[in-house]
């Protein structure tokens, strides 16, 4: 969780997926005591709020149906396969201009390596 303090009256907070309902509450519990009252049950909100779409909005058809989307274990799999269609097309990797492309082939992986990090990762400025 990112709690930065935008000015006298405002705080933002920010946060990702892996926060759970009681991670919510505790936060709840320490601004409703910064100020002196009784922080609301997250779970009576969750209870008293209509969470559900409408459906204009939900999906008819199936998602994910080609099969290149179970086909594909690791991300060594994944890369291969995208090299494979990449290959099929003529681009100037291949035709005018050839140098250079195994660096530009790498430097997608090897850039993406720091994102495993928690440090990185796990990071959310909004």
């Amino acid at each position: 969780i990112n709690i930065r303090q935008i000015d006298s009256n405002t705080v933002s907070v920010a946060f990702d997926e892996t926060i759970s309902s009681n991670d919510l509450q505790k936060l709840l519990n320490v601004f409703s005591e910064s100020v002196g009252v009784k922080a609301a049950d997250l779970a009576d909100l969750e209870r008293s709020t209509d969470l559900s779409l409408p459906s204009s909005f939900k999906r008819t058809s199936p998602i994910l149906t080609h099969p290149v989307f179970n086909k594909y274990h690791s991300e060594t799999e994944m890369l291969r396969y995208l090299f494979s269609l990449q290959s099929k097309d003529l681009s100037l990797q291949t035709a005018m201009i050839p140098l250079g492309s195994c660096t530009m082939k790498l430097n997608a992986t090897s850039e993406m390596i720091p994102i495993t990090w928690p440090e990185v990762g796990r990071m959310h400025p909004f």
